[in-house]
Formats: C-alpha cells, sequence, structure tokens
C-alpha cells in the first residue's frame, strides 16, 4: 500500500512541473509572435510616407484611413495595392509615390479622372499634406509626414 501511495505522489508532482512547463512555453510562444507583430507594424509605420483618409466613396473604405507607402497603385483590380471597389475607378487608375527629392506626386494611369482641390490631373501633380484628391468617385484627405516641402514654398 505504501508503494502504491509513494507512485501516486510522484506521478502528481511530476505533472505539476509538466504542466507548468506547458504553461510556461505557451506564454513564451505568445510573447515571440506579438513581439515578431508589433515589429511588423512598427516597420510598415516606417516606411510609410503618410496616409489618406477616404472622405467619400464605396460603403466599405468609407471612413478609412489607407497607409501610403513609397509607391502606391491605386485602383479596381486585385493586382494594385490600394482598391477602391467602385465602378468610376479604373483597373489601374494611378498613383501616389515619393520622388527622390522627397516630394510626393500623383499620377493617371488609366482613363478616369483624377483631380487634386478640384484641379483635374492631366500627368503627374504634386500632392501636399492636407489636399483633397478624387479618384474617380473617391475622394481622399491626404495625410503626410515629415514632408519638408509645402504648397507656400512651392507656389
Amino acid at each position: 500500500m505504501e508503494g502504491v501511495y509513494e507512485a501516486a505522489a510522484l506521478a502528481l508532482r511530476f505533472w505539476f512541473m509538466v504542466a507548468a512547463a506547458l504553461v510556461l512555453l505557451g506564454v513564451i510562444s505568445i510573447s515571440i509572435k506579438e513581439y515578431r507583430d508589433k515589429r511588423y507594424v512598427l516597420g510598415v509605420a516606417h516606411s510609410s510616407i503618410g496616409y489618406m483618409t477616404i472622405l467619400s466613396g464605396p460603403d466599405d473604405v468609407m471612413g478609412s484611413n489607407i497607409s501610403l507607402m513609397n509607391r502606391n497603385t491605386i485602383g479596381r483590380s486585385r493586382r494594385v495595392d490600394i482598391v477602391f471597389n467602385d465602378r468610376s475607378v479604373d483597373k489601374a487608375h494611378s498613383q501616389i509615390y515619393q520622388a527622390e527629392n522627397g516630394t510626393v506626386y500623383v499620377n493617371c494611369l488609366g482613363r478616369g479622372d483624377v483631380t487634386v482641390n478640384g484641379q483635374l490631373v492631366d500627368d503627374v501633380c504634386p500632392i501636399y499634406d492636407g489636399d483633397v484628391v478624387c479618384f474617380g468617385n473617391v475622394v481622399a484627405r491626404i495625410h503626410l509626414k515629415d514632408n519638408d516641402y509645402t504648397r507656400d514654398e512651392d507656389e
């Protein structure tokens, strides 16, 4: 009888250590995943040139903030970087990109209209923080970060 008691006590003692080790491994695994996710988000935020807020357009993007990278292709196709499911937007409608000198530009890729603050863009146009850009019927306000170029200096 004493041998059974000792065997049960020994099994319970090791069961607790195994359970504690499993919990510790779970916590470490979750911490590593959160660290990788945070590092990814900070990397994306660091490489971002700003964002655009959708003022009007399709309901699925209305009011959302969309991050802008160094080069962004905008359109209706799944092959572009920023997708707007609106018939007024071409499959590859426009691009927003940052030039080597730091100036951010918008250009036309398709046949659809692109306007900056109500002015039609024929080919390429510089954009600045606070500008309103329309891609067909989709209206967005541009918010740029760390841009030393302001509209007053260039005009």
